[in-house]
């Protein structure tokens, strides 16, 4: 079994992002686990509670067996020592084969100190002569998710099909209500901007619903690309 490790700035960030690949993967009997680094609060709609039992009614949904949350602070997440520290803890104890997190370009500022701190984080954890707690591990496969808010999207490495898991990804979406109505009037809905994004690149290969990911290693077909990728 596999074990794969997805790092989220936010609850609900996971879901927007790849619930259709977390889906597919959990149905696919790998052991995967979720670490939030931050809770998300304040939002105008939410709490620290109501947050919480959002993201765990989530994580029910996509079968997800572990979920945790680091208690970072949300909008104010910085690539600090001390902050990379705690990542890198996460990883060695983890042990995860595969490393999702999210990657740039992106405009969300808590987004992109987590690209810096989790690509640090990963170096660190491989350290020998340390007192950081867990084995040392290196994750030999990381790959970057892109964020639907964003209005463009640069060329990814691979798409997911995730056309038989896409109910799947809008109930685990729906379960962050206090988020999906911290919406302005008269825009497109969030649900329905996933639904453009995973449209758009799901027909680029073939299929009807696609998720986008960046590799930060070349693939090749020994990798467990494959398992997650399969269009078998």
């Amino acid at each position: 079994m596999q074990n794969v490790l997805i790092i989220a700035p936010h609850p609900d960030d996971a879901e927007l992002a790849m619930a259709g690949t977390i889906a597919k993967m959990t149905g696919s009997g790998l052991n995967v686990t979720i670490i939030d680094l931050t809770d998300g609060e304040p939002t105008p709609f939410g709490s620290r509670q109501i947050r919480k039992e959002e993201a765990a009614r989530a994580t029910k949904i996509l079968q997800v067996k572990k979920r945790s949350c680091l208690n970072l602070p949300n909008r104010y997440l910085y690539p600090t020592l001390k902050n990379r520290k705690k990542v890198a803890e996460a990883i060695r104890i983890f042990q995860p084969d595969i490393l999702f997190g999210p990657t740039e370009p992106d405009w969300h500022p808590d987004h992109i100190a987590a690209v810096k701190l989790i690509d640090g984080a990963r170096f660190e954890a491989k350290l020998c002569k340390t007192r950081l707690a867990g084995k040392p591990h290196w994750t030999a496969k990381r790959f970057g998710y892109y964020s639907p808010h964003r209005f463009d999207y640069p060329v990814p490495s691979f798409i997911v099909d995730i056309t038989d898991y896409w109910d799947v990804k809008t109930e685990s979406i729906k379960a962050y209500q206090s988020q999906i109505k911290n919406h302005p009037p008269n825009t497109i809905s969030i649900i329905e901007k996933t639904e453009i994004v995973c449209r758009y690149f799901g027909q680029s290969i073939g299929v009807k619903f696609g998720e986008p990911f960046f590799s930060y290693q070349p693939l090749s077909e020994n990798l467990p690309f494959r398992v997650v990728n399969a269009r078998e």
